[in-house]
């Protein structure tokens, strides 16, 4: 390369659409083809490149200096501009600078694979550079080449994002789509910190099996990399799947019956009034293409496979990726041994060089390079890797720990110790499978190198799910027999010996999944699990209790936001509640506590299903005002999805208890929620009843809250009599008292009452304010019920206004976005829109309204929301 020694430009091109004219023109095909590799080797040689090899329809070459491979890019673009015997063929290129790795007549290693896939981010006649190769030629392009910065693009390799460069030639087209990035489909393909080594044929024999089947699962033992194989894989052929791609990890989750709701959660798939998520979820798929990675499902099979089997029998376009220990065994599976990467033979002289054609060598010397980068391979140190490749069996996870001991231990004494382990646990379980007896070796090693605080803690951590804290390591882990203030040090030890790993953007730690169930077998045996998940239910009780009273005020969105994190480990922590027997008052705190989380967030059906677990624990059936409590929340949420009479029998249950240990404040809140529940009903005068008494003993207190609740009730009972002067008043103090209290989501919900009593007197413009005032809080709290909400008032409004096409876009959008939260109209809003609803259809005719209905489908709820606000600016102003 100009200037510099030991590093090249490589150069990538691919033919868009070939296959296409492969199909379409075959005979005119292979005559252009011929011509165009043709014109591919002059426009290299010509500018002092060589090539390497053919791939497929394109070529792959590499150049000394990185101005040459630009200049070959435009001469060959420009060449094949006008197309070649009358068939356009479209060129895509990429570049890219990096450390020339090379065996024999071939390159290897990270930069080429960089090179590859910015080409693969290409249009066809688009030619792209790396920032690498941008930096070498920017001060020396020809006076007709220039650069435009397109932004950094996150490509097929899933590593860190690369900023990418378009060369400019008036000749030649300079303005294309979007780039072919991760970005451009949907996913949710977490970024890797490492590189992704080897594993070349593995990919394309995934690639080539998933493309024929419609289930393909990836087994073997841990270790193998079957995650990062599979992500590599959805990587690779995301374009493939235009709903998406998407990655469900199984490895924290332990209940079977939540499999169902892992998919749902990453698809966004919320249960629906009247279905399960199971019902939910084979409606979703049913009209879309997309692909489902179900990671690590062997501690999950049955449930797994019982999935698998029904999603693929209701979504004619989806296919399944799965990775596990153990194939799925389900009709129409297909079956892929992940294998060991390959290792060198230490019988045989080896050298750098020949090291470099294995891929466990080359996975190792680089993880040996990232913790000690003055690390070379030398004649001394090259049978000792060979030995640790050979040894851990190339499984890439030992691999990759035994590299991280790199940082205190030379390479000669890993490979001693390992030899000395595996002797010792040789005769150990023959029926396990020998990778799994080599891989638990591994372990066992690190484990037994940790001094014994840091053994406590390792093990301690096994208890959290999907992550945890600096603060919550503390909180459950600080104690005897460990020195109070020592997790901090002990933690940041077992990060530094790659037991344990940091997100660098959150702080959050996790494990990995083997070394979390390690983790986990390690806390059994030492007999601390009681211990420990006790300390683990105390601290996400009290992390609860402390975010509830936060949950109202300015600090809403912040705690929604950490409640977010932390679900995998309340879930965990309820879990704990269910299964110990004097846990029961401790459950029902946390479901107390959580029930505006469920609402806000739309898990109703989930904080429904949990708050009657904790109400049914065999230890929490004292009268207790704990119980009071959970009765008052399971039968709010019952009401909020529309179940009426359980509200009704679980208020009732609440309200005597309520009354036997004369908590006025309970009594309040379960008349309020008796009333509303009794409106739900039809039974107007126990509402009329139960609503007067509680707001009557609202007005009596000091608490605003309940009265701000009992003003509400009341008030919606009077707007669905018709009484809207009253209905007004009321709803007026009630957000007064909401505003005062600083609770935006209830707030929201105020407004919204009062824009229907507007609507209702035909008070267009006041309505406008207060829907527009009420959008604004539901963006800023991300409350998904207070959108749905505000479309569906929204749907009310542009029928007055005679907007019927809108009218029914919003309702289509609020109805879409009920599916995923679970909550239903009550009675007095139902009644609100149901007339102005019937008024659109007719308007609009039934085709018109469904097409309406149809729109709403396919936008996005963001999307949905942000349109109706500004249609709320764009009306007149009266």
């Amino acid at each position: 390369m100009h200037g510099q020694s030991g590093v090249i430009t490589y150069f990538f091109t691919d033919i868009e659409g070939s296959a296409r004219l492969w199909d379409t023109e075959p005979e005119r095909m292979r005559t252009a083809l011929a011509r165009h590799d043709a014109l591919t080797r002059e426009a290299v040689a010509a500018h002092h490149g060589r090539v390497v090899k053919t791939t497929g329809d394109g070529f792959h070459a590499v150049f000394d200096d990185p101005l040459d491979a630009v200049n070959a890019s435009v001469h060959l673009q420009l060449a094949l501009a006008d197309g070649v015997d009358g068939l356009p063929l479209k060129i895509r290129t990429g570049l890219h600078a990096g450390v020339d790795e090379r065996r024999d007549d071939d390159f290897f290693g990270p930069e080429v694979n960089r090179a590859a896939r910015i080409m693969g981010a290409a249009h066809g006649g688009q030619i792209l550079l790396s920032e690498a190769v941008v930096a070498l030629v920017s001060q020396r392009l020809p006076p007709d080449v220039a650069l435009r910065a397109i932004g950094r693009v996150r490509l097929r390799d899933l590593a860190n994002a690369e900023a990418v460069f378009q060369v400019i030639h008036d000749k030649l087209r300079q303005d294309f789509p979007a780039l072919r990035s991760l970005e451009a489909t949907p996913n949710n393909l977490p970024q890797q910190a490492t590189s992704f080594v080897g594993r070349g044929h593995e990919l394309a024999e995934v690639r080539r099996l998933l493309a024929k089947s419609r289930l393909l699962t990836l087994h073997g033992t841990g270790g193998l990399g079957k995650t990062r194989l599979s992500l590599q894989v959805a990587a690779e052929v995301i374009d493939d799947y235009p709903d998406g791609v998407w990655f469900v990890e199984l490895a924290g989750l332990s209940d079977e019956s939540r499999v169902p709701q892992a998919v749902a959660t990453v698809l966004g798939v919320k249960e629906e009034h009247g279905r399960s998520v199971m019902e939910s979820l084979l409606r979703f798929v049913s009209t879309r293409h997309l692909l489902l990675i179900l990671d690590n499902c062997e501690h999950l099979v049955l449930s797994c496979a019982e999935l698998a089997k029904r999603l693929l029998q209701s979504g004619a376009e989806l296919r399944i990726l799965a990775s596990s220990r153990e194939p799925l065994r389900i009709g129409g599976e297909v079956t892929y041994a992940v294998p060991p990467l390959s290792v060198p033979d230490p019988a045989k002289k080896l050298t750098q060089v020949s090291l470099a054609e294995y891929e466990a060598a080359r996975l190792f010397i680089s993880r040996v390079i990232s913790v000690q980068p003055a690390f070379a391979v030398d004649d001394d140190n090259a049978l000792a890797v060979a030995q640790i490749c050979q040894r851990l069996d190339g499984i890439p996870l030992a691999l990759e720990l035994a590299a991280a001991r790199a940082r205190s231990l030379p390479v000669r004494a890993i490979a001693e110790r390992l030899s000395d382990r595996f002797r010792l646990l040789s005769r150990g379980d023959q029926t396990a499978m020998p990778r799994q007896q080599t891989l638990r070796a591994l372990i066992d090693w690190s484990h037994d190198l940790l001094s014994e605080p840091e053994r406590i803690l390792f093990r301690w951590l096994g208890v959290f799910a999907g992550g945890w804290t600096l603060e919550a390591a503390e909180a459950v882990c600080d104690s005897t027999p460990l020195d109070a203030g020592q997790v901090i040090d002990l933690l940041t030890l077992l990060v530094e010996k790659s037991l344990v790993a940091i997100d660098p953007l959150s702080g959050r730690y996790r494990f990995l999944d083997t070394i979390a169930q390690y983790a986990r077998e390690r806390l059994q045996d030492a007999g601390d699990n009681d211990l420990v998940r006790t300390r683990h239910l105390d601290h996400y009780l009290a992390l609860a209790e402390h975010a509830r009273s936060r949950l109202v005020g300015p600090e809403q969105a912040r705690w929604l936001a950490c409640l977010d994190d932390e679900f995998d480990n309340l879930l965990a922590a309820l879990g704990t509640c269910v299964a110990f027997p004097g846990a029961g008052e401790a459950g029902l705190r946390l479901v107390t506590a959580l029930r505006p989380y469920w609402i806000v967030r739309g898990e109703l059906a989930l904080g429904y299903a949990r708050t009657l677990a904790a109400v049914e624990h065999a230890g929490a059936g004292a009268r207790t005002f704990a119980r009071c409590r959970a009765l008052s929340d399971a039968g709010l949420l019952a009401y909020f999805m529309g179940r009426y009479p359980e509200a009704s029998r679980l208020h009732a249950e609440g309200l005597s208890i309520a009354r036997e240990i004369g908590d006025l404040g309970r009594i309040r809140a379960l008349l309020h929620a008796s009333g509303m529940a009794a409106v739900g009903e039809g039974d107007r005068v126990k509402a009329r009843a139960h609503l007067d008494e509680a707001l009557a003993l609202a007005e009596a207190s000091d608490n605003k809250h309940d009265l701000a609740a009992a003003l509400n009730a009341r008030a919606s009972l009077h707007r669905l009599e018709g009484d809207l002067d009253t209905a007004e008043t009321l709803y007026l103090r009630m957000v007064q008292l909401e505003r005062e209290l600083e609770d935006r989501d209830a707030m929201a919900a105020g407004l919204l009452n009062l824009a229907m009593v507007a609507i209702g007197r035909g008070q267009r413009a006041h309505a406008r304010t207060l829907l527009r005032e009420a959008i604004a809080i539901a963006e800023e709290l991300g409350s998904r019920s207070a959108g749905q909400s505000v479309l569906e008032v929204c749907a009310g409004f542009a029928a007055i206004e005679r907007d019927w096409s809108r009218a029914a876009f919003f309702y289509g959008a609020a109805e879409t976005l009920a599916e995923t939260t679970g909550l239903r109209r009550d009675p007095s809003d139902e009644a609100f829109l149901a007339p102005l609803i019937d008024s659109a259809k007719t308007a609009l005719g039934e085709p018109r309204f469904a097409e309406g209905i149809a729109s709403a489908r396919s936008t996005e709820y963001g999307v949905a929301l942000e349109a109706a606000a500004a249609w709320l600016i764009a009306l007149p102003a009266n």
